[in-house]
């Protein structure tokens, strides 16, 4: 497929859920479109190879997740440290930039502020110290003109309007965690470009602090919390969204949940609900539905064990209007949503 047919075919693609698009004006907002994200596309140690092009594929806008490790001085796309090979590696910059910039480029030459960003990257940075953070902002300084960004205001507190670009950059700040804001928020001058958004601390998911040995029940309690415990503070100039567990949700997670309820709906509704009047974009991760004979290396622990299973979730948060949900059964999801439309 040469680089032509590959824009057309993501162009195409993209009209599967076009319908799940706003308007220019309320593009963003929370409750405003519908997103698939792509749970770790990208290779692992030579397998995999097409993720990131079925995710692409899939349909736009979209968000693509990249999971990042600082590993002997190098920012390597994999899943922690412990994953690193005995080189190759990919990166950044050898594999996801080179993926997307025909589609970028396109966009920018196309002007169609419609449906931007076509592009969320999610960097999921598995280690953080100084370096790793520096070398990703050095990174991003080359492809700063195709980066959605919102002005820094002396008040966090007060939103600045996004400027809207093919791209936008997702961070997630952990418990703790405060590397994060420190280079892509802190250190910007009032007045400077806010170019990755964050979300406020991960939600604890033992927060019981129960032993690993009651993990079981530790996980079951997660259902039971009421968000405005979770999330007191509304969003600001770069916490702008979060991502969380889908055991929150529904008793048990994907691996312990029933039938999906009326009960669990109201529950998943209501959440939603709750923070995007926080000014939130809402997120949820991971909803697959696969045999063992249908797996594509995926994590056993997001697999509910069939897309019978799954299908009610997958339409239960579009119904919802959650903004980013994480599967790694990009297509069978799109298609499921245009179905259900």
């Amino acid at each position: 497929m040469n680089r032509t047919q590959f824009v057309a075919l993501c162009a195409g693609a993209g009209l599967a859920l076009a319908a799940l698009a706003a308007p220019a004006a309320k593009l963003l907002a929370p409750g405003s479109r519908f997103q698939i994200l792509a749970h770790n596309a990208y290779p692992d140690h030579g397998k995999y190879t097409d993720r990131l092009d079925r995710a692409l594929a899939a349909g736009l806008p979209c968000v693509i997740e990249q999971d990042l490790a600082w590993v002997d001085g190098q920012s390597l796309m994999i899943h922690g440290a412990r994953n690193a090979g005995a080189g190759g590696d990919p990166t950044l910059e050898s594999y996801f930039f080179p993926k997307v910039k025909p589609i970028v480029e396109q966009a920018l030459k196309d002007g169609n502020k419609g449906n931007w960003p076509l592009i969320t990257l999610y960097l999921d940075i598995k280690n953080d110290p100084p370096e790793h953070m520096e070398a990703i902002a050095k990174v991003l300084d080359k492809y700063d003109s195709w980066l959605t960004t919102a002005v820094k205001t002396a008040d966090i507190t007060k939103q600045s309007p996004l400027d809207l670009k093919p791209m936008m950059i997702l961070v997630e700040d952990k418990q703790g965690d405060t590397a994060k804001q420190a280079i892509f928020y802190d250190r910007v001058p009032v007045g400077g470009k806010i170019r990755a958004f964050g979300t406020p601390p991960k939600f604890d998911e033992n927060p019981n602090k129960l032993p690993r040995e009651k993990r079981a029940e530790a996980v079951a309690y997660l259902s039971t919390i009421e968000l405005a415990t979770l999330l007191p503070k509304r969003a600001d100039n770069y916490h702008r969204w979060f991502i969380t567990n889908w055991a929150f949700i529904e008793k048990g997670g994907e691996t312990g949940a029933g039938e999906w309820t009326p009960a669990a709906e109201a529950r998943l509704k209501k959440f939603v609900e709750y923070g995007h009047k926080m000014g939130y974009l809402v997120g949820f991760y991971c909803l697959d539905g696969y045999t063992d004979a249908e797996n594509q290396g995926w994590d056993k622990d997001y697999n509910f064990g069939s897309k019978e299973k799954v299908m009610p979730r997958w339409q239960a948060v579009a119904r919802a209007h959650a903004d980013i949900v994480s599967t790694d059964q990009m297509e069978a999801f799109a298609a499921a949503i245009k179905a259900s439309r």
